[in-house]
């Protein structure tokens, strides 16, 4: 009976873990951005396309697409990816092998030979590595290489966990100083021992760099090492390791299912089981040149998640063993996908103000964060005085009693729980006369949003004010000093209205944002004769030139970066991308209007994007949005002279063979392609830039025409030089042969000068024929 009572309790203990971590799932996905694109276990990703098992069957998804296809297999595990390559572990003949499968062709092969129950796959190119026959004399497996293009296999070494990366394999291996994580060179023939420890597992290679996790005297870490600078750093900290805690058991990393980490460019994405500094297990990604480590998706304590990545993408699947769960539990088995992009860009430091920190009771705080975004699951707000607000970004407060108050405002985030605690922040004082209290600024509007011409109603509700100032165009100029003015808005934009109120002990102020819409004439039916929509909600333009938000499916998106600034008229404009997340350096225009706080987005697309019927002709190097501001700010009404300054690959280039002077930025307009006028602006050691003008912003494709046979060389474009400071500013963000640092460069050139040179070796040859 005692038995039956603790397996009961067992079953409702599980029970209850698995519905609330449903529930913090649910709540969590639409924050932070994470798509569930199946069940299974051990996704992997490459390109487009993420590779995952689910009961033994072989899933593939389509990012692109968004698809899934199902691969025939029926006791498949451990799945790895490298182009149109699948290759996994496969019993499905009751003895173990590796199967290679060709998504393109829908071939499959096995490898048989030194496969054994311990082989995890992994690929790079046409070479696949595996380790199998376990010696017991020296505690080690063997690490096989087979090139899957020859069908010839090769014993690289003694070792296990084996991974590969160009002409680089690295693996562990048990010695007498204890296991050691080596790097094998296939073409020098040569290895080199990276570290040695007692207890150090699961190692990867990308490029120069090494990272495997270390359990030594410590719950878990992450170290990497450098084959340029033979330099080794911990990546992280204590407990960051992913150990897994069954019922009666703790599976520590020397299994395969311990310590899932991966890397892929300048990323290491790796799991934690919880009680680290956010509290939270979860999918983390440690930046290479900040230095940083961001968590990417949160879930509650002990849950165990196996990421990998691809450039900007995380996938991850939840482990079987989480809340009692089998591997056929689609509950506890899903398989998700992030985009980088939202965290990179969406996830500032968090912080709030108030519009006034001390005064009179009852005293009137408008408290305001800044700093975080979409991300953002919900908000609590502790005034100090026993009162909170919940799920407001922006909480307006009365203190009724006198007081020093602490305010703290707390956010649970798919990215984590940010803190911030302002001790002492609001002071109120008794009670005393208007003239002499102290001033707090507070006004309200009749409408936030309308289409040009818009006017609205402002009226001044502040206390204790003596005097005032409005600024309803964000120029920094008083615009009025009445009471309750009335403001016409003509040209489309956002508008931070800020009133100041004064007094003899100081002033406050108070910022508020009116949104104008451009009316589009064709649609004067669904507005008021005044600018504003009959029903109230918002309007897009349904003008070209990215009006608006994106209209670009998500999956399509291959990274989003964004620039902000403030647009003035006659004032030269531009919009700086310096994160190098696209192939768009600026976007410049001059204003006509003064348009105010703008953001421009761009977005780099992983195909042809869903806007444009086709793709224009010639080799596309790549395909991309520009989205300037919203309600159609971007037309000739507003802005003139746009320019879009790009980059392209020289590898790219060269792997195409492609002519330098043929490159060419597409603008897609009025359902058909056009090509733009096209200057070079400068280059370094990866990039040709380039600057086109654009009639408007909209879709682009960059393109370029293959050399013709006959074509020997071809020089590069050289930079103009007309416009020298144009070429600096679009040089100095570009990679040098050192990791992690950023190198200047100005490119100068001396008008004629080649051909000057020309024509004197001309005459030089023809005076000395005369001789």
């Amino acid at each position: 009976m005692k038995i039956n009572r603790k397996l009961c309790a067992i079953a409702l203990g599980s029970t209850i873990l698995i519905f609330i971590f449903l529930v913090l799932i649910s709540t969590l996905a639409s924050a932070a951005q994470v798509t569930r694109i199946g069940n299974g276990s051990d996704p992997a990703i490459y390109g487009n396309k993420v590779v995952w098992t689910n009961s033994g069957v072989i899933q593939v998804y389509d990012l692109t697409a968004g698809t899934v296809t199902t691969v025939t297999s029926s006791a498949a595990s451990y799945p790895a990816i490298y182009g149109n390559t699948l290759v996994w572990h496969d019993e499905s003949s009751r003895t173990p092998r590796l199967a290679v499968y060709d998504i393109s062709t829908a071939a499959k092969t096995y490898i048989t030979q030194n496969v054994d129950q311990s082989s995890r796959p992994a690929i790079y190119g046409n070479r696949i590595v595996w380790s199998a026959d376990y010696n017991e004399s020296n505690y080690n497996y063997n690490v096989y290489m087979r090139d899957i293009s020859t069908s010839k296999q090769t014993k690289i070494a003694d070792g296990n966990s084996p991974d590969i990366y160009n002409s680089r394999i690295t693996y562990g291996y048990e010695g007498t100083d204890g296991r050691t994580i080596a790097v094998y060179d296939i073409n020098t023939k040569e290895t080199i021992n990276v570290h040695s420890s007692s207890q150090i597992f699961s190692p990867h290679i990308y490029g120069n760099k090494v990272i495997w996790s270390n359990f030594y005297s410590r719950d878990g870490f992450i170290e990497m090492y450098d084959l340029i600078t033979k330099k080794t750093i911990d990546v992280t900290s204590d407990n960051t390791g992913n150990t897994l805690y069954g019922p009666d058991i703790i599976v520590d990393a020397g299994d395969d299912t311990g310590t899932h980490i991966n890397i892929n460019g300048d990323k290491i994405v790796y799991s934690k089981s919880g009680d680290d500094q956010f509290g939270y297990a979860g999918v983390y990604v440690y930046d290479i040149p900040s230095a940083k480590s961001t968590p990417v998706y949160i879930y509650p304590k002990e849950t165990y998640t196996t990421p990998d990545v691809y450039e900007n993408t995380i996938v991850w699947g939840i482990d079987s063993n989480y809340g009692g769960g089998t591997a056929n539990d689609s509950d506890n088995n899903g398989i998700y996908l992030s985009d980088l992009y939202y965290i990179n860009t969406l996830l500032p430091a968090a912080e709030f103000t108030a519009n006034v920190t001390s005064g009179t009771a009852p005293l009137v705080v408008l408290f305001t964060a800044s700093g975080i975004d979409g991300v953002s699951a919900s908000w609590l707000w502790d005034f100090g005085d026993g009162i909170t607000s919940k799920n407001e970004m922006k909480a307006t407060h009365t203190f009724t009693k006198p007081g020093t108050y602490n305010v703290t405002l707390k956010v649970t985030s798919a990215a984590g729980n940010i803190s911030i605690d302002k001790t002492g922040y609001i002071k109120v004082t008794n009670s005393t006369t208007p003239e002499t209290g102290v001033p707090v600024a507070n006004f309200s509007s009749n409408v936030s949003e309308g289409y040009a011409p818009l006017e609205v109603q402002f009226n001044d509700y502040s206390q204790n004010a003596t005097s005032r100032a409005w600024d309803f165009n964000s120029d920094g100029n008083a615009d009025s000093s009445d009471p309750n003015p009335v403001y016409v808005y003509e040209t489309p934009g956002t508008y931070s209205v800020n009133l100041t109120i004064y007094n003899a002990n100081g002033f406050s102020y108070l910022i508020n944002t009116i949104t104008v819409l451009e009316n589009n004439s064709s649609d004067d039916s669904n507005s008021n004769s005044d600018g504003n929509s009959k029903s109230g909600g918002s309007k897009s333009s349904g003008s070209g030139g990215g009006g608006g938000g994106s209209p670009e499916p998500a999956k399509n998106i291959e990274v989003k970066e964004l620039s902000q600034v403030f647009i003035t008229n006659g004032k030269e404009v531009k919009f700086d991308f310096t994160k190098n997340a696209t192939c768009v350096v600026s976007v410049n225009f001059d204003a006509k209007k003064t348009l105010g706080k703008t953001t421009t987005i761009v977005e780099m697309l992983k195909g042809k994007s869903s806007l444009v019927s086709e793709l224009p002709s010639g080799e596309v190097y790549k395909s991309f949005n520009v989205w300037v501001g919203n309600g159609g700010i971007a037309t000739s009404k507003n802005i003139e002279k746009p320019t879009v300054c790009f980059k392209v690959e020289k590898s790219w280039m060269e792997d195409k063979k492609i002519d330098p002077a043929s490159i060419t930025l597409n603008s897609y307009r009025e359902k058909k392609w056009e090509q733009l006028e096209v200057e070079p602006s400068g280059k370094d050691d990866k990039f040709l830039y380039f600057t086109a003008k654009t009639p408007e912003f909209s879709s682009f494709a960059i393109t370029g025409t293959a050399k013709k046979a006959s074509d020997e060389t071809v020089t590069e474009p050289q930079p103009e030089t007309e416009t020298g400071a144009v070429n600096n500013n679009y040089i100095n963000q570009n990679e040098t042969g050192n990791e992690g640092t950023e190198a200047e460069q100005k490119i100068t050139s001396t008008p004629g000068f080649e051909i000057g040179l020309g024509i004197a070796c001309i005459l030089s040859v023809f005076l000395y024929k005369r001789k």
